[in-house]
């Protein structure tokens, strides 16, 4: 088992044996102030310098990403919460993304009710048609207008804007094309600009977007199907595709929860504010933010994102305490829910004072 840590003994045989006989490779870290432990339940074949363990496939984890880029173009004036899509894209993209009872919405549905899954627009990912055409041709390299395209011939809009919640990454591809225009610049380059590059994330990148680099990538499943060498442009635009290591995303998340990715204070008061949840059981959605939710796991409140192969990137701001990896399986069962609480009640037992 490939491991770092910094933590009592006790604690690292305890998280190493809790992820052990997971099915799939299990990347696990888990950190409370200054003490950490990192692990896997398969060992590295090739050393790195990115970590002790693998990076991994983020899946919509990568919606934090693009949310948090977005805010920072409103910080920067190129934005506003309720700009309507009619600002920034042509009316080719949106007239035709929510039409409903014969009436098209696009033109109006704002960023803020994309970025809070408000737009009722339909989800293209949540569409069986839509990955029986990824798994059926997995080498097939998907433009950005033809996801668009899958929500429009897939499914029918949930409800009129700002009706109700609903997620889509539908909503995420809109806006990654906002960023694309405003900016001038690629989706790869904004995020490494503007996130990667001053928060030192060094072992993170979009992947079919950037060079694949040379550390090693972990294989995510989808059941029994091994989707390592499927192109990721099926998920590579705004609602997914950043691979990175668990330390990143670490990094990544405790500086925005501690106020290191905004200027204003005030600017991540606005993103974490949403939707309450309705209850629900195991590691639960409180609230639906912009690109980021809070959830209840082993009795505290942690703020974060899941992805599709139940990737997770959670943390207690009142502990700091940060809970990153994945189990790169897109199916989920009881044992990954009781994953992140065993790891959470451990981390809680480890001392504040280092």
């Amino acid at each position: 088992m490939a491991a770092s840590v910094n933590i009592h003994q006790t604690s690292a045989v305890k998280l190493g044996a809790l992820i052990k006989d997971m099915p799939n490779e299990c990347i696990l870290r888990v950190r409370r102030s200054s003490l950490v432990w990192e692990g896997s339940n398969r060992p590295l074949v090739v050393e790195s310098d990115a970590s002790s363990t693998r990076a991994f496939r983020t899946a919509s984890i990568t919606k934090t990403f693009t949310a948090a880029l977005v805010f920072l173009l409103i910080e920067d004036g190129l934005l506003a919460l309720d700009d309507c899509l009619r600002k920034h894209l042509p009316d080719q993209t949106y007239n035709r993304i929510h039409i409903l009872n014969g009436t098209s919405f696009g033109k109006d549905i704002t960023l803020r009710q994309l970025l809070l899954h408000r737009s009722g627009i339909f989800d293209y990912a949540s569409s069986p048609g839509f990955f029986k055409q990824v798994i059926s041709n997995p080498n097939k390299v998907w433009h950005p207008q033809e996801l668009l395209d899958q929500a429009i011939q897939n499914g029918e809009p949930y409800f009129n804007p700002d009706k109700a919640v609903c997620y889509s990454d539908t909503g995420y591809v809109l806006l990654a094309m906002v960023i694309e225009s405003v900016t001038g610049k690629s989706l790869a380059s904004a995020y490494r600009q503007r996130i990667f590059r001053p928060l030192g994330m060094e072992h993170t990148y979009l992947e079919g977007k950037e060079p694949r680099p040379t550390w090693p990538v972990s294989h995510a499943f989808a059941g029994e199907v091994d989707t390592f060498d499927f192109h990721p442009s099926f998920d590579t635009f705004g609602g997914g595709g950043l691979v990175a290591t668990s330390r990143d995303l670490d990094t990544f998340i405790t500086c925005l929860m501690h106020g290191g990715v905004f200027r204003n204070e005030l600017t991540l008061h606005y993103m974490m504010q949403g939707t309450q949840s309705e209850p629900g059981s195991g590691t639960r959605k409180l609230r639906t933010s912009a690109g980021i939710s809070a959830f209840s796991l082993a009795g505290r409140t942690v703020w974060g994102h899941l992805g599709h192969w139940n990737s997770f990137m959670l943390h207690d701001i009142d502990e700091d305490i940060s809970i990153c990896g994945t189990f790169n399986q897109s199916k989920e069962d009881q044992l990954q829910k009781l994953v992140l609480e065993s790891a959470m009640y451990e981390a809680l037992s480890w001392p504040t004072n280092m």
